[in-house]
């Protein structure tokens, strides 16, 4: 059964609750918040009525603010988690016990959403970090579990250390993300790396440079990295400490990824025996297809189901090439999702525009691929040949999206299409949708 919780807030800031499927809403009064709850929770609902008393829920038609408070506190918990924090905290008006569920809850994200209105528009962001995220920490009580602070004006400064620190003295934290909005990359300090119960970790513009004491994080299972500053030799040797990776995405340019990159796909991908989930720049790309890249690794990535591909262009040989590598080295791969680049001024090279007719690919078999997604395709041959070789290898496909750039020309669009309709399909159910932006 779906139950929604209904929070009614009127002139006077009473509150009323209401837990019914079907409930019918005072049309004076604004309607601020709607959240469906998961049968999980309830399961806990109705195991908890049926405890302490024998009420069913199904047969409950309203409930007033002194009767949620009956609800276990594990219920009321995940009902807060499921608002914005903004809203989360207005709910510790109501009574002494809505407080202390407050300061109780295991979430916390601060975003511009938290500090939209009139009151927040001219505080700067050290105010912000000082006096609303500050008191918050401090007030706090219980294990915080995740935390995310993604401010879009937010730049490098000291308070962000000192969060950091306050939250590695409890070392709870198992979801961290930090986004610096605007300039320079904010240094890591020893203290981020105490946070050892992490299992996922995203980082936007921070420069990484781990202790030499530091052993990696052993549950990591998640990391995104978007222009955090870093050497190949740290990623490598951090990567490697943290061998539950399922989920790894690196996006930078020259001024993030540091160094000389000296080692390749088949390095890369020995640390990370796990990955089912691998998403990729360009020049992160470019970085790993050093030497002579294998037509495929020698060991396969059997357990990868996503291939998260952007800003290639395939007028270059390496870009191609690392495409059809880490394609053909995914035999069971599900989704392939590419955003290309496309520069009608850049020249195909010779090497690139015949790559896929000089090398044999009649072994390779896409048995699990159901979906791919390409957007800013051109009339490019390289491009179309590795359509055509997706097509041709993947009998269980389902869908291609395709999203042409604007730059191409309706008449290299109609050929486009006609290649399209003669090329050899595997799959006889495979739908084609083929649209501009």
């Amino acid at each position: 059964m779906n139950i929604k919780f209904y929070f009614i807030i009127d002139v006077n800031l009473s509150i009323k609750h209401y837990l019914t499927p079907n409930p019918v809403l005072p049309s004076t009064r604004a309607l601020t918040r709607v959240i469906d709850v998961s049968e999980v929770i309830i399961e806990h609902i109705e195991a908890s009525f049926s405890n302490s008393s024998r009420m069913d829920v199904k047969d409950i038609k309203v409930y007033h603010l002194d009767t949620m408070n009956i609800l276990p506190s594990n219920i009321i918990q995940t009902m807060l988690t499921l608002l914005p924090m903004r809203d989360a905290f207005r709910t510790s008006i109501l009574s002494r016990n809505w407080r202390y569920h407050c300061a109780h809850i295991p979430k916390l994200q601060f975003d511009d959403e938290l500090f939209k209105g009139s009151g927040y528009n001219q505080l700067s962001i050290n105010c912000k970090l000082t006096h609303v995220i500050y008191p918050i920490l401090l007030l706090h009580r219980g294990p915080i579990l995740e935390f995310s602070l993604c401010i879009s004006q937010l730049s490098s400064c000291y308070q962000i250390d000192q969060i950091i620190l306050y939250l590695s003295k409890n070392s709870t934290v198992k979801d961290f993300t930090l986004c610096i909005g605007v300039g320079d990359n904010h240094k890591l300090l020893p203290s981020f790396f105490m946070l050892q119960q992490l299992t996922c970790l995203k980082l936007q513009n921070c420069a990484f440079q781990p202790p030499s004491t530091f052993c990696g994080f052993s549950r990591l299972t998640s990391l995104y990295f978007h222009n955090v500053g870093i050497t190949c030799k740290v990623l490598l040797r951090f990567i490697v400490n943290c061998p539950l990776i399922k989920s790894f995405s690196l996006i930078g340019d020259e001024k993030h990824l540091l160094g000389c990159w000296n080692s390749g796909f088949v390095e890369l991908f020995e640390c990370l025996p796990l990955i089912e989930h691998l998403h990729m720049s360009s020049y992160p790309v470019q970085c790993f297809a050093t030497g002579d890249m294998p037509q495929k690794l020698p060991t396969l990535l059997d357990r990868l189901r996503v291939l998260n591909l952007s800003g290639l262009c395939f007028a270059r040989e390496v870009e191609l090439r690392s495409a059809l590598l880490l394609v053909t080295s995914s035999p069971n791969i599900q989704k392939i999702i590419m955003k290309m680049y496309y520069n009608p001024n850049v020249a195909v090279s010779q090497t690139a525009m015949n790559l896929l007719d000089l090398h044999d690919y009649s072994n390779v078999i896409l048995d699990h691929l159901r979906e791919m997604e390409i957007t800013n395709i051109s009339n490019m041959k390289p491009e179309m040949d590795f359509v055509k070789l997706i097509l041709a290898k993947s009998p269980m496909l389902k869908k291609v999206g395709m999203v042409i750039d604007n730059q191409v020309a309706v008449s290299s669009e109609v050929k486009m299409l006609r290649d399209l309709l003669q090329y050899q399909r595997a799959s006889t159910k495979a739908e084609i949708v083929f649209t501009r932006p």
